[in-house]
């Protein structure tokens, strides 16, 4: 007698025992190609069952964290990033910052970087454009910087660009989000940057 082991490998087909199966369809002189058949077609449908559910479940997370953030996100941006951002949302303005108790601009992407992805950045808006590559604001991505020239000569304020023309940034009235197309920062905005290191 040929023994069939229990399926664990897949979640709807767990506790069902092949066996019982054999038996029913061999006791109708069903032959072991239809069985073979019938089982293929249950894991496709339990894979697809699954990628259902995976599908449901991401486009569940970014419709609730672009109420969060007041951004339509594109659904590709990376989740983990997305989560961090949110974390900061609120948390009050202090120069030479770099925590949630208080951060500045560069403060504020130095940090992220450095605990989302282990990646270390020049401390200030001056010196972080030096670790990017330079991008079009046309061509701007999830996680680009943003960097503007307020009152300035030389990159005083930096951001980082989200999606929708929505960026993330420290101004003085604590971290927040705003639109690089506002008349505001559409006057001081000076280049997009893809830091060099981030994959």
């Amino acid at each position: 007698m040929i023994k069939i082991c229990t399926i664990k490998s897949l979640e709807c087909l767990e506790n069902i025992r092949l066996q019982v199966i054999a038996k029913k369809y061999f006791a109708g002189n069903f032959s072991l190609t239809f069985f073979v058949g019938l089982f293929v077609l249950l894991s496709i449908s339990c894979n697809t069952q699954k990628s259902t559910t995976s599908s449901k479940g991401t486009s569940e997370f970014y419709t609730n964290y672009s109420k969060k953030l007041g951004v339509t996100l594109n659904g590709d941006e990376d989740k983990k990033f997305i989560e961090a951002i949110v974390g900061w949302i609120g948390m009050p303005y202090v120069y030479g910052g770099e925590s949630k108790k208080g951060t500045d601009c560069s403060g504020l992407v130095q940090t992220l970087f450095k605990d989302v992805y282990n990646i270390k950045l020049k401390r200030t808006a001056y010196d972080q454009i030096d670790d990017c590559s330079h991008v079009a604001k046309r061509n701007l991505k999830s996680r680009d910087l943003v960097f503007f020239k307020i009152n300035s000569k030389k990159i005083s304020h930096v951001g980082i660009y989200i999606a929708k023309n929505k960026f993330i940034h420290a101004s003085l009235k604590g971290v927040m989000v705003s639109d690089i197309t506002d008349a505001y920062y559409s006057k001081y905005y000076y280049s997009g940057g893809r830091i060099k290191n981030l994959k």
